[in-house]
């Protein structure tokens, strides 16, 4: 069995100044450059001049646990 790990990137939130429509957030996932974890990134350009950007990493092992164990099936098609 061949395992590749974790590729490409994923927004997941952004956020625009109701009275600019400039971003002021943006929240993406995207995968190491070895692809062995995911980095969630979350940008606030919230006041002209101030950048702030916050980085958490997980591998991809443990991102998977995470949502299995925490988020919920959806129904489909059962594999047995």
């Amino acid at each position: 069995m061949s395992s590749n790990g974790a590729t490409g990137n994923m927004t997941l939130m952004t956020e625009l100044d109701e009275t600019t429509g400039e971003e002021i957030r943006l929240v993406r996932l995207q995968a190491t450059d070895d692809g062995k974890a995911v980095v969630l990134v979350d940008v606030h350009h919230r006041k002209p001049g101030i950048h702030r950007d916050v980085r958490h990493e997980i591998t991809a092992a443990e991102l998977i646990a995470a949502i299995r164990a925490h988020g919920a099936e959806l129904p489909g098609e059962q594999h047995n």
